[in-house]
């Protein structure tokens, strides 16, 4: 008994481990494209223009998964943890755009 115990609990541990280790991808995924974005900004305000080109891509990808990740809060599937790094990424963006 004590190890069909073991057993359902070793499952569900890893049922629910699984969404949290997505979304964290998605979460290192967003905050990876936005770091690129905010290089490739920095550098197309001095007249790059490969950062230039590669500014809408970026800023597209970054939004579908800013998009994915809201959708995500709004359905209560992430963690407290999460959405405080969604957040703290968020203002760096922010930060960078405006100064």
């Amino acid at each position: 008994m004590e190890k069909k115990a073991e057993i359902i609990s070793k499952n569900t541990k890893n049922c629910t481990e699984k969404p949290l280790n997505k979304w964290d991808k998605c979460l290192d995924d967003y905050e990876n494209y936005l770091k690129e974005y905010i290089k490739d900004y920095k550098k197309s305000l001095k007249g790059d223009l490969v950062s230039l080109s590669k500014y809408p891509y970026l800023k597209a990808k970054s939004e579908a998964l800013c998009e994915q990740l809201n959708d995500a809060q709004n359905k209560t599937l992430l963690t407290g943890k999460q959405i405080k790094r969604i957040s703290s990424i968020q203002t760096k963006i922010l930060y960078t755009c405006c100064t």
